[in-house]
């Protein structure tokens, strides 16, 4: 098997036909042909699906095409790695982050990375650990910040606490219950649930701790008027209307949309998930990447100090 072969099945996979992936990496379409019937009969299956507009994985393609994917990633990691120890300043990092850490922490991190990797090409998505676990294990994203449920994190992932953190009740500005002082004037308030947490099948789970909260306080549920998988959906729809919602604190620092949301004064802060820094833990990194994990540490442990009660 060849490194070429495992480049062909993924721009066939990509592209969706073989003349479209022959074209995308400047070969002719006989030689990805064969490039791919080879590689299907070293492994004694079919890794694509011929079909009249073009071709799709079978499930051992799949499999396969993951696993090429993974080897991609970890052949162009040993290369930026030499490339940067011998000083230069190119490469990638795949970083995924929540939109708390994003607020808390990316602007500093960000603009302290580029001081040392100015050229640097920066992969980032915004998600949760449920979303981002199974890429980082796979090798397609280095570096995930942000929380991590109460379910954990599988062992093959090195875990780091970045920070502690909590949660506020929010309101638009001039709400009718910006003065409320009694758990019972929100007796008939309108509720935003937002989902911390999903599964791997995309079913919904239920943010455990805002149930929790009515709980504690002896409060009938509330009525949930609106299910937001979307913070910043959650922050337009609070600002725009009489709904409340429970959000990370770090909202209240988000200038966009800050101006047009506070906190409701009569409840203390409410306890949230920790940020954590996730990587893999049998997978090395590269300078690069490494650099910019440290700086998240260090930027997420001044934020601490700074957040903490005096």
């Amino acid at each position: 098997m060849k490194l070429s072969h495992l480049r062909d099945v993924l721009a066939v996979s990509e592209h969706g036909s073989l003349r479209a992936a022959g074209r995308h990496l400047g070969i002719a379409q006989p030689a990805i042909t064969r490039s791919i019937r080879d590689i299907e009969h070293e492994l004694g299956v079919p890794l694509f699906e011929r079909y009249a507009k073009g071709v799709r994985l079978t499930e051992m393609g799949r499999i396969f095409a993951r696993r090429a994917e993974a080897i991609q990633a970890e052949m162009r990691r040993a290369e930026e790695e030499i490339k940067q120890l011998k000083g230069q300043t190119t490469g990638q990092v795949s970083i995924a982050l929540s939109s708390a850490s994003s607020i808390a922490l990316w602007p500093k991190v960000h603009s302290y990375f580029r001081k040392t990797y100015p050229d640097a090409l920066l992969k980032i998505s915004e998600s949760l650990f449920p979303a981002a676990e199974p890429e980082i294990l796979e090798g397609k994203l280095e570096l995930y910040v942000g929380p991590i449920s109460h379910v954990g994190a599988s062992p093959r992932l090195l875990v780091e606490k970045i920070f502690d953190n909590d949660r506020v009740v929010i309101a638009r500005k001039g709400h009718p219950l910006a003065g409320a002082t009694s758990f019972d004037d929100l007796a008939d308030a309108h509720w935003i649930d937002t989902t911390l947490t999903m599964s791997h099948n995309t079913t919904r789970t239920r943010d455990i701790g805002f149930e929790q909260w009515f709980k504690e306080k002896g409060m009938p549920m509330p009525k949930v008027v609106v299910h937001a998988r979307s913070v910043l959906v959650t922050m337009l729809t609070v600002a725009n209307s009489d709904l409340l919602a429970i959000l990370p604190r770090q909202w209240l620092d988000y200038e966009p949309t800050a101006s047009n949301v506070a906190p409701l004064k009569m409840f203390a802060p409410l306890p949230a998930p920790s940020v954590y820094l996730a990587r893999r833990r049998d997978l090395p990194l590269t300078p690069m990447a490494e650099h910019l994990a440290d700086l998240i540490c260090r930027v997420g442990g001044n934020y601490a100090e700074r957040a903490s009660p005096a």
